[in-house]
């Protein structure tokens, strides 16, 4: 089994990064990952705002052998383990429910038994996910507190055991790096973090030859999802919406344009992801049950 230690990261996605490992087709990875502060925050505290270097380590980047833009990199979450504290980090300010939080806070939670140790009275089940997931771009330097069309930190809670990520090689190698793990998070991440923490990420890594989705996708047992990175809401939940549309015409030849309009509008669900970094992220999802061909076919 290869593993990626956690000392091995970066801090952006660009198209010149040196992989830390190369990989075949078909290959499992563990990436171990820092917590999103990089294990800067030791203890509770309240009253205390901290100066952080070096936050949201994505480990990596591997390499896969055989990638060329154009090419899809298909990842299978097989399991994440994560460590036995998490924590989160409340600043004056920061998220959509900035206006409440009148102190900073660090607060640690006990991750034991399959649950978040919340408080004395509550314990929370744990629905791991992995928050920052993404390849090389084809161009420019993509700060990992970032998502775009490369993936990044799209922060999707759907990103978790079992799922499979979906995301466009656009440079040799593809050069996929793994990060920002959460014990737990809700949709649309309104106080900035989840339960931050790190763990192992095992993953299999599998190259999808001649066909590249414009956009991440992530597919679950049940369910499709298209994810769509903006500066506004309102702008992803767009493009989200339209990516579904193209996704869905590419696998269902047979109906018409209104036809996919009014099943997308009876069974897909457009959710929010997160809208706390630099750009907001939405996603479409759709029922799998809804088109019986194969996930992979492309058009034509």
């Amino acid at each position: 089994m290869k593993v990626v230690a956690k000392t091995h990261h970066i801090y952006s996605f660009a198209p010149d990064l040196q992989p830390v490992l190369t990989v075949a087709s078909g290959d499992e990875v563990v990436f171990e990952t820092y917590d999103c502060y990089r294990e800067q925050l030791k203890v509770p505290t309240r009253n205390q705002l901290f100066a952080l270097q070096g936050l949201n380590p994505a480990t990596g980047p591997v390499a896969v052998h055989g990638a060329v833009p154009g090419d899809t990199l298909k990842i299978t979450v097989i399991s994440i383990d994560l460590d036995e504290e998490g924590t989160m980090y409340l600043r004056p300010g920061a998220g959509i429910l900035h206006k409440y939080v009148a102190e900073p806070e660090v607060k640690k939670f006990r991750v034991e038994g399959g649950k978040v140790h919340f408080n004395e009275k509550h314990a929370l089940a744990i629905k791991p996910m992995i928050g920052v997931i993404g390849v090389s771009p084809k161009s420019g330097d993509i700060t990992t507190y970032s998502p775009g069309m490369h993936g990044g930190n799209m922060d999707t809670k759907e990103i978790t055991e079992g799922a499979v990520v979906y995301l466009p090689v656009s440079v040799d190698g593809a050069n996929l790096a793994i990060g920002d793990l959460h014990a737990l998070m809700g949709d649309g991440e309104a106080t900035v973090c989840g339960v931050e923490i790190g763990g192992r990420v095992r993953v299999k890594v599998e190259l999808v030859k001649g066909q590249c989705f414009v956009t991440p996708v992530v597919e679950d047992r049940e369910q499709v999802y298209v994810v769509a990175s903006a500066a506004t809401m309102d702008e992803a939940c767009q493009l989200a919406t339209e990516y579904m549309f193209e996704f869905l015409r590419e696998r269902l030849e047979s109906y018409e344009a209104n036809e996919i309009v009014c099943l997308m509008g009876i069974s897909g669900d457009l959710r929010v992801s997160q809208m706390v970094n630099p750009l907001k992220t939405a996603k479409f999802a759709i029922p799998k049950a809804v088109f019986d061909v194969t996930f992979e076919k492309s058009r034509g």
